[in-house]
């Protein structure tokens, strides 16, 4: 399977549209004003030559974020033109451009502070990983908007690796995974295997003793450039390498373990060489992981990494509220490697995972005004956590711009003769199925209702598969081929109708969205005792400003009734409600009495989708509620 390319599919989504419009509206304004104002664009001139100074910033991988908002830019522009946008884009192409070396390298950091340090320090100066975000960035501008410019730049630097690194070079891979997705994106665009070959090679030295950056921790210069890495990458002075999946060779890794945006990208890149080579041994411990994550280490939004000391993974069950760290990025890499396990599986299951993380982890991570944003996404705020306009380490802000500016990749795939509709939005797609050029339009308002229509076109009758996933929240799903006797059935949690397609063929499919509690496995402590509310893809919580008082108060009978509302707060979320009891926080009797004396008041609970918390202001929230 593999997804639509750009082009070939138009989001009708009511949903999502209004987000892509803010994308290019706000969002892309919004990004480029910080790097402008927080030197990130200066550098590039200053690399160039166009103005005077050295490397201004607080993180030697700010380039980055500057790559990322270029993606972001070029989903964007295919959605919505904008002058405004693209004057911007063009500048910072034209920086990027003219800061490149003759030999293809590009990194301001190292070019104006450190020229003599390049690739001393692989292990933490992320000098492929910035790299890898400009080939993502120079990618999508071919793919989406047919421009080539940046690629020319992008397939320059990435001969230059090339002739540095790989069999009979020098061995070595980037601290923080990227360069190598990055590289297989190149390769699918260019046509060219070698770019494919130096990704699979570097995901097969991952890992293998001795680490080459056993040797850069005891280079002296290489240390100075990052004085705390000894205390990050060794335990007991020893080197284990489970901060950066550098612990074990690929086929031997059997939980996830380190830094979560890390572990996203090293696994994506790990489907592809899993699918190029059929090997089945990395199927293997690409599932496992996999499983690993999702059945013990996931938050239920989807977030994944609770912990911010390693900004990443720590033991099974270990899934605190209010101290979660789940940044958005990982979310967002969540997506990413789901979508690369669906397409080599067709498997409903990595959908499922692929859907909380969007709607729920990586969404709550941007502000329904698209200009603030959330770096770590905990499941209980005592009023302390808000959004902010930008961060310090500003990898976030351009990481969920791309994913909503790229969201038709995740939605849909097809092979020749199959089309599977993976996530249920509106939209219009054309793309050849049985042989034949055939549009299918999808009409929805998910993830508001489960009834979706679609409606196949093929320019002559053809014989293909229509697949739909089933959510592994649906209990109660129907389907109807209109005008049909046909009936479906299902296949790895997809229903699917095989038969012959005329034009203005429609199946309709009902999902039977209703409200949902759901509990954790015990093994979570956070949890005990305590239910969330669910209503179809999204997690609920309650919030202060709805409650009128902290949820931490709150007790819900999941017995009672939940009603579901139309409001027009928040973008026009549904709002769920139910009848509830809260203690009272006027506790007379002195700080502590005999059980019994706390009184407690019904109360009228509401809730709010996840992702739409923290957009009035800094208050209480909390999405695991005390069960009363």
């Amino acid at each position: 399977m593999r997804s639509l390319p750009l082009s070939q599919i138009r989001l009708t989504d009511p949903f999502w549209t209004n987000w892509q419009k803010t994308l290019v509206d706000s969002t892309l304004p919004a990004i480029y004003k910080q790097l402008e104002e927080t030197h990130r664009l200066s550098n590039f001139r200053r690399a160039a030559g166009l103005e005077e100074g050295g490397f201004e910033g607080k993180f030697w991988f700010d380039d980055s974020d500057v790559y990322k908002y270029l993606e972001a830019a070029a989903y964007g522009l295919a959605i919505k033109k904008s002058p405004v946008v693209r004057k911007q884009v063009d500048d910072t192409i034209s920086l990027v451009l003219a800061a490149q070396q003759p030999d293809g390298y590009l990194n301001t950091f190292f070019q104006l502070k450190h020229p003599d340090l390049k690739y001393r320090n692989l292990h933490t100066m992320h000098e492929m990983y910035c790299g890898g975000h400009f080939i993502e960035a120079a990618v999508a501008f071919a793919e989406s908007l047919g421009e080539k410019k940046l690629l020319v730049g992008a397939i320059k630097y990435a001969d230059h690796l090339l002739n540095t690194f790989g069999p009979e070079k020098r061995r070595g891979y980037c601290g923080h995974e990227e360069i190598e997705l990055a590289l297989i994106r190149l390769s699918d665009v260019t046509k060219q295997a070698k770019y494919r070959e130096l990704a699979h090679w570097m995901i097969e030295a991952r890992g293998h003793s001795p680490s080459p950056y056993i040797e850069e921790l005891a280079d002296q210069e290489s240390h100075a450039l990052s004085p705390w890495a000894r205390g990050m990458l060794l335990q007991q002075e020893r080197y284990t390498g489970e901060y950066f999946q550098d612990h074990a060779p690929i086929r031997e890794h059997d939980k996830i373990v380190g830094h979560a945006v890390r572990a996203m990208y090293l696994y994506i890149a790990a489907a592809d060489l899993a699918a190029d080579a059929a090997d089945e041994k990395l199927d293997t411990a690409l599932e496992t992981i996999w499983t690993n994550l999702v059945s013990r280490r996931m938050y239920v939004t989807g977030g994944i990494g609770p912990s911010s000391k390693n900004e990443g993974f720590t033991e099974d069950f270990d899934l605190p509220n209010l101290s979660a760290y789940a940044e958005t990025c990982a979310a967002c890499g969540l997506v990413f490697w789901g979508q690369a396990m669906l397409q080599a599986t067709a498997n409903a299951e990595y959908a499922d995972v692929m859907e909380r993380a969007l709607y729920n982890g990586a969404l709550a991570g941007i502000s329904l005004t698209g200009d603030k944003f959330f770096y770590d996404n905990p499941l209980e705020s005592r009023g302390t956590h808000d959004r902010t306009p930008w961060f310090g380490c500003a990898c976030c802000p351009p990481n969920i711009a791309r994913l909503i500016g790229s969201l038709g990749k995740y939605v849909a795939g097809v092979n020749d003769s199959a089309f599977y509709l993976h996530i249920p939005v509106g939209l219009d797609v054309t793309t050849r199925l049985g042989g034949v050029n055939t549009k299918i339009e999808v009409k929805s308002n998910y993830p508001w209702s489960g009834e979706i229509e679609i409606t196949v076109s093929p320019e002559k009758p053809t014989d293909f598969e229509l697949l739909v996933r089933i959510p592994d929240w649906a209990d109660d799903v129907s389907t109807d081929l209109v005008n049909s006797e046909d009936e479906a059935d299902y296949e790895s949690g997809y229903v699917r109708f095989a038969r012959r397609w005329k034009a203005g063929d429609v199946v309709k499919v009902d999902f039977g969205i209703q409200p949902r509690w759901v509990e954790s496995d015990p093994r979570v402590r956070d949890n005990l005792g305590r239910i969330a509310l669910t209503y179809g893809p999204l997690i609920y919580a309650a919030e202060e400003h709805d409650l009128g008082f902290a949820p931490q108060l709150l007790s819900v009978d999941p017995e009672l009734e939940v009603e579901v509302t139309e409001s027009d707060i928040l973008g026009g979320i549904k709002l769920l409600a139910t009848e509830a009891i809260s203690e009272r926080e006027d506790f007379v009797e002195g700080l502590y009495a005999e059980v019994g004396t706390t009184g407690v008041r019904e109360n009228d609970a509401k809730f709010i989708p996840y992702y739409a918390w923290n957009n009035r202001g800094p208050n209480s929230m909390q999405v695991w509620v005390r069960k009363g």
